[in-house]
């Protein structure tokens, strides 16, 4: 029985559940946003920062922005749907700290609000300096973020702190379970980081250096694939009652497998067909014109679809420490006892 969950404070908290629910659902187009922006090279369409040519940021003519150039259009509102995530997660802490009993949830939204402030500041550096690693760095740490916030909605909602775990030691299942789970976030973080790779590419790499770079990309998209299916295979069969992580599990493997099909097709349409496949003399045709709107709407179609993988990964790994038996190891008891459960 949840020991909080006829107190008024309890009852609050939700407010800090549904906020959380708007910060992802904001945070998360605010990933494909920026992933449009390096697609279509619009990074310096703004060269100064954190204002825009002067202006301050929030005063910018909005008629110079709207009917302007389109790179500076996705790149301003980069700036202006980041800052929107940035306030949310101001508004989302001061709830936390005003209505959540919890205070290791309020110091865990306080943390999603500090990586989201050192995300912007990496942000303007990127701007200032002007340097490809800075792009990297940036890439690599917003899904970050992405995946810091979806973890404060999960564990701030009634669905987690409702599971019911088993009692006594853990069975092979459960183990099974967590170890494919932890994996799948690790290989699916990789593949972002191995992406960014891809997508920010210096003067100086040499043409091998970029071949690795893809060899290690597709193996790493392949190490997901078969994990997410041995996933969910594994749930299906041992976790049917468990409808949530069923429902997860089906939704990642769709989302692995659609994934999978824009790599292939963002590479068909900026490479051309691949030297190693067959029916190359059929694509001649396939090899579509740099920056057109097919191409950056596939290229980051990927980007956001990778994102959504990791958000998944993160809620399947808090839905399996959820559902840990009671009592082993120690920090299984620990987390039962802070979601306010009495065994």
């Amino acid at each position: 029985m949840n020991s909080q969950s006829k107190s008024p404070l309890h009852i609050q908290s939700r407010w800090l559940h549904r906020l959380a629910v708007v910060v992802v659902c904001t945070t998360y187009p605010l990933i494909w946003v920026g992933g449009l922006v390096t697609t279509q090279k619009a990074g310096m369409a703004v060269p100064d920062w954190p204002s825009t040519y002067g202006y301050n940021l929030f005063l910018y003519p909005w008629q110079t922005w709207v009917f302007g150039p389109f790179d500076l259009f996705i790149e301003h509102g980069h700036r202006l749907l980041a800052s929107l995530v940035g306030m949310l997660c101001i508004a989302m802490v001061i709830v936390a700290w005003r209505t959540e009993g919890r205070r290791w949830i309020t110091w865990f939204a306080v943390i999603g609000l500090l990586m989201v402030i050192g995300q912007g500041l990496l942000g303007g550096l990127r701007v200032e300096a002007d340097e490809v690693l800075m792009a990297r760095i940036h890439g690599c740490v917003a899904p970050l973020c992405l995946a810091w916030l979806v973890y404060v909605e999960v564990i701030s909602s009634r669905r987690w702190q409702n599971l019911s775990p088993a009692v006594g030691a853990p069975s092979a299942a459960a183990m099974t379970l967590h170890r494919w789970s932890f994996t799948l976030l690790g290989l699916t973080y990789l593949q972002i980081v191995l992406g960014s790779l891809l997508r920010h590419v210096t003067p100086m790499t040499l043409h091998s250096q970029y071949r690795v770079s893809v060899l290690f990309h597709v193996v790493t998209a392949v190490a997901v694939l078969m994990t997410m299916l041995l996933l969910a295979v594994h749930i299906q069969r041992h976790h049917r009652e468990a409808r949530n992580l069923v429902r997860l599990s089906r939704v990642g493997v769709v989302a692995v497998l659609f994934q999978f099909g824009l790599g292939i097709s963002t590479w068909i349409f900026k490479f051309n067909w691949p030297e190693i496949l067959p029916g190359k003399a059929y694509a001649p045709g396939l090899l579509i014109e740099a920056g057109s709107a097919v191409q950056a709407g596939i290229v980051t179609g990927h980007v956001a679809v990778g994102s959504m993988i990791l958000a998944v990964a993160v809620v399947l790994v808090t839905y399996a420490a959820g559902y840990f038996p009671t009592g082993w190891p120690e920090w299984a008891s620990e987390v039962r006892s802070m979601k306010g459960v009495v065994a």
